[in-house]
């Protein structure tokens, strides 16, 4: 497959043997932040957010504090900053998310990310993302890409009256909780890729994988991991 062979060795190294794999499901699976783009767009967005007054129900600071609890909790911090956005109208959300990743995100996509989604579907691979950050930025990068909103699983709330409410959609779709939701979507995956300890659970499940290093030229320990199972790597 030529086009195939124009992706990165390690890309090409972790997708030739998926796709000869008669027995590995046909659906692939991918974190969004680090992994499809570089930075993190639900940090960006909630920055966004709390910088230009646009939530409603959120307390002052709303950053610092979803900073400070990302460096205690990880998990319980993406939850936060998706009920942080409590009371705002999920038709304006979509149509902020919708600008923002087109003006912040959409030159931060890393040049592998078209051409192997192209080359997947062209297989007949379904291709899904699985992320930490709030459901509706993730769905507008999505769709930057081409992808289906019905295949994007992110960090979730209930929605009444058209407007966010607080109450989470549990597990947070991190570690464990991708499986979860995955699982309950009833999504088997016999590729997945990510960049973070926090994707390690959703590789395990799956039978290829596929590491992105971060951007930075940092070594984390889902890297290491990697590393010592010899599971491909690539340097964006």
């Amino acid at each position: 497959m030529a086009a195939l062979d124009r992706l990165p060795t390690p890309v090409q190294r972790a997708i030739r043997p998926f796709l000869a794999d008669a027995s590995a499901p046909r659906a692939a699976v991918f974190d969004a932040d680090g992994t499809l783009w570089r930075g993190d767009v639900g940090e960006d967005l909630l920055r966004y957010l709390g910088a230009n007054a646009l939530l409603p129900h959120a307390p002052p600071g709303v950053f610092a504090k979803y900073d400070a609890l990302h460096g205690e909790t990880p998990v319980e911090a993406y939850g936060f900053a998706v009920q942080v956005m409590q009371g705002l109208s999920e038709v304006e959300l979509n149509r902020i998310s919708e600008s923002f990743f087109a003006q912040r995100f959409a030159g931060r996509v890393f040049p592998f990310v078209r051409p192997l989604f192209d080359v997947l579907r062209t297989s007949g691979v379904d291709v899904w993302i699985c992320s930490a950050s709030p459901r509706w930025i993730v769905e507008a990068g999505a769709r930057s890409l081409g992808l289906e909103t019905r295949n994007v699983i992110g960090v979730d709330v209930e929605v009444e009256q058209g407007a966010l409410t607080n109450r989470l959609r549990l597990p947070v779709t991190a570690g464990p909780g991708k499986v979860t939701w995955l699982q309950r979507k009833q999504v088997s995956f016999g590729f997945a890729a990510g960049n973070g300890e926090l994707d390690l659970d959703m590789l395990l499940a799956a039978a290829h994988r596929l590491v992105v290093a971060p951007f930075d030229g940092s070594e984390n320990s889902l890297v290491r991991h990697a590393r010592s199972h010899d599971w491909p790597i690539l340097k964006t």
